[in-house]
C-alpha cells in the first residue's frame, strides 16, 4: 500500500423508531414522549430525540473504533430532518482511517435527517485535546 492512502470503509445500519422507543428513553411531559403534547404544538406525531436519530450510526463508529473513540472520540453531529414516531432512520458511515462521516436519512420521507463527521481520537500527538473553538 502506498504511504498516504488509508483503507475505506462504508457501513449501513437501520432502526425503526417506535412510539414505544421514543417514550422509554424521553422524559415525560413533552413533543418527544407525549402524544397530546405533540398534537398541541402541531405536530404529527412524536418526534425522535437527535441521539435516537443517530444511534445506528454512534453504533457502528462503536463497532469500528471501539474504547478509544468512546474516551477520546469527537463526534459533530447536525439535525437536519424530523423523524416521528413509526418511521425507519437508514444510517450511512464512511470510515477513512481515524475519520468518519455520517448520514442518516428518514427512509419514510427520503431526506436527511442528521450529518455529521467524527474522529477517532481527539488528542493530538503531544496528549494535548484537539478542540476546535465554536463560530
Amino acid at each position: 500500500m502506498a504511504a498516504g492512502h488509508r483503507m475505506t470503509r462504508e457501513a449501513r445500519r437501520e432502526l425503526l423508531l417506535t412510539a414505544d422507543m421514543l417514550r422509554a428513553y424521553s422524559r415525560r411531559g413533552n413533543y418527544h414522549s407525549e402524544p397530546d403534547e405533540a398534537r398541541r404544538l402541531g405536530l404529527p406525531g412524536l418526534v425522535a430525540q437527535g441521539l435516537q436519530v443517530a444511534g445506528p450510526a454512534y453504533g457502528m463508529l462503536l463497532d469500528e473504533w471501539g474504547e478509544e473513540f468512546v474516551a477520546h472520540g469527537q463526534l459533530e453531529l447536525k439535525f437536519v430532518g424530523m423523524v416521528l414516531d413509526g418511521q425507519t432512520v437508514d444510517a450511512g458511515v464512511t470510515i477513512a482511517g481515524d475519520e468518519a462521516t455520517l448520514e442518516v436519512t428518514n427512509r419514510d420521507t427520503g431526506q436527511a435527517a442528521a450529518v455529521g463527521t467524527a474522529r477517532r481520537s481527539a488528542v493530538s500527538d503531544s496528549g494535548a485535546r484537539g478542540a476546535r473553538p465554536r463560530p
